[in-house]
């Protein structure tokens, strides 16, 4: 089934349903939030859809709202689907695919680790990259990453900054004319 078919039967169902124009990139669906389980399992469970793979979850911050992006695959159907539910920065809060998709578990946990979406009725919701002590989200755009961790350093001095790096390259390439100059081997104008 193609996208637009896709597309007008879940408009069927659900009218809210949003498929925007894309000038670049995949197209996608854009859920109600608070149908967004429910549209799922119809996607997962409607005989014409069968989308019976997540191929990922993946949470995302787009500096105004919180993404959930769910990549569905069918391998009875062949088609895939690009599945974005929209989530407001305060209190993010969605319906767990783990009883739909067992692979969704690790996902779900890396996405409330790094953007703190919570997936309600998650069997083990918990962080999975950083410590469980960790503060914050450091996924978010507006995150900012603490200086140490327990007094170990977390941000090295060149880690984000260009210009660090390109201050050290100029600083090394001073140092090398420099030396040729002193050894007498320094190219003459």
């Amino acid at each position: 089934m193609d996208f637009d078919a896709i597309v007008n039967k879940l408009k069927t169902k659900w009218p809210t349903v949003e498929a925007p124009k894309v000038e670049v990139g995949d197209r996608f669906v854009i859920l109600p939030t608070k149908d967004s389980f429910e549209i799922l399992k119809f996607l997962k469970e409607d005989p014409d859809l069968y989308f019976d793979s997540l191929m990922s979850l993946a949470g995302a911050d787009t500096g105004r709202e919180l993404w959930v992006i769910y990549p569905l695959h069918s391998f009875k159907h062949l088609h895939k689907l690009y599945v974005k539910v929209v989530l407001q920065r305060e209190n993010p809060e969605i319906d767990s695919v783990v009883s739909l998709w067992m692979m969704a578990n690790f996902f779900e946990r890396e996405a409330y680790d790094l953007y703190g979406i919570v997936f309600k009725n998650h069997p083990d919701l918990r962080r999975i990259i950083n410590p469980p002590d960790w503060i914050g989200w450091p996924g978010r755009k507006d995150y900012e990453f603490p200086s140490d961790y327990h007094g170990i350093p977390t941000v090295r001095a060149d880690q984000f900054f260009s210009d660090e790096i390109e201050r050290g390259i100029a600083e090394r390439e001073l140092q090398e004319k420099q030396l040729l100059e002193k050894l007498g081997l320094a190219e003459k104008k």
